[in-house]
């Protein structure tokens, strides 16, 4: 009877050696495919970080594109391009129709001594307060003028035919400077 129960106390303790061998190995299995798994999850997770800190700044990136597009118009606003002065010519032109007077370009000149800088001379007629008003409106516009000289005159008196009078009308000559792009 000790015979057998020690067969069985020896097999007893082979089971449950090899049932420990056992759980520790899947114990380290486990803890394999845990660390593996975290690894995996750091790695995914610091791409992502990277994916949306790249489109944080792509959308950053755009907005300033966008910002710096629209001071550059801005910018360029101030300036005449030399190619496109018959766009200015008609410019002026309006503001004289707008205020009710008549702007008419008499000279442009681009000094070969002088770079970015455009000459302009222009005749303005009407009413006193019109020719005062667009000279006023040709100083202030939104790109750099210096105004060199302005002339102004009596073009016609006023004449009484009927009832109807001729209103006084004034002629302004207008030079001024005016920065372009080079």
């Amino acid at each position: 009877m000790n015979n057998i129960k020690r067969t069985h106390t020896t097999f007893f303790l082979i089971f449950s050696i090899l049932a420990l061998i056992v759980v520790v190995l899947l114990f380290i299995f486990f803890l394999k495919v845990i660390k593996n798994k975290n690894e995996h999850i750091s790695v995914a997770v610091t791409t992502l970080e990277e994916k949306m800190k790249a489109k944080e700044n792509a959308v950053i990136n755009a907005s300033k594109v966008t910002e710096i597009k629209s001071i550059q118009n801005t910018i360029d606003g101030y300036f005449v391009d030399p190619n496109k002065i018959d766009t200015f010519v008609d410019y002026l032109e309006k503001i004289g129709l707008n205020l009710g007077s008549n702007v008419s370009v008499d000279n442009i000149e681009i000094p070969s001594n002088t770079k970015n800088l455009i000459s302009f001379r222009v005749s303005i007629t009407g009413t006193f307060n019109n020719v005062m008003k667009t000279i006023t409106l040709i100083e202030n516009i939104p790109y750099q003028v210096n105004v060199t000289r302005v002339y102004l005159n009596k073009k016609t008196d006023v004449s009484i035919i009927g009832k109807n009078t001729k209103p006084l009308t004034w002629q302004a000559d207008v030079s001024f400077n005016i920065l372009g792009l080079d």
